[in-house]
């Protein structure tokens, strides 16, 4: 699970994740901090991105930086999992809300800047709601069967 996930219906998924979010007073107050950190973020970060995958066309050129995006993978997996184990805890444990919120936060905004500054070319620009979006990541990666319910060609 990387940067270089590219399904059909991502757009659909985020937006019925995003429908279906718990509405307690801590869920919307974490989603609304860390969207509005991370556009902002992303902002400002946007030349370094272009400048990121610019580097990134010459790594892929070479064994060396192949290795490097090799590392840089096993990095962010390491992230994804604590967004994805966190986000499944946040919708399936509520009790743990008030312990996951500040370093959830972090971690959001820290997924993001990581995704933002990867030097691969070939990154999928959207995958950056994975981080964006926590804590629905869960709900990005692996949807719940009433969306598919909803969405009978997303199975296929």
């Amino acid at each position: 699970m990387s940067w270089l996930w590219d399904i059909d219906d991502f757009d659909t998924r985020i937006s019925f994740a995003r429908e279906h979010s718990p509405v307690d007073f801590l869920t919307m107050l974490v989603r609304v901090i860390i969207t509005r950190v991370t556009r902002a973020l992303s902002f400002v970060l946007k030349p370094v991105d272009q400048v990121m995958q610019f580097i990134g066309h010459g790594l892929i050129a070479v064994v060396l930086g192949m290795l490097l995006l090799i590392v840089i993978h096993g990095l962010w997996f390491i992230v994804w999992l604590w967004l994805i184990g966190s986000s499944w805890l946040w919708l399936h444990r509520p009790w743990t809300r008030p312990i996951l919120a500040v370093p959830g936060i972090a971690f959001a905004i820290l997924g993001h800047v990581f995704l933002l500054l990867v030097p691969d070319p070939h990154k999928n620009p959207k995958y950056n709601l994975v981080a964006q979006d926590w804590p629905l990541s869960v709900r990005l990666w692996r949807p719940t069967e009433a969306y598919f319910e909803a969405h009978p060609f997303a199975r296929m």
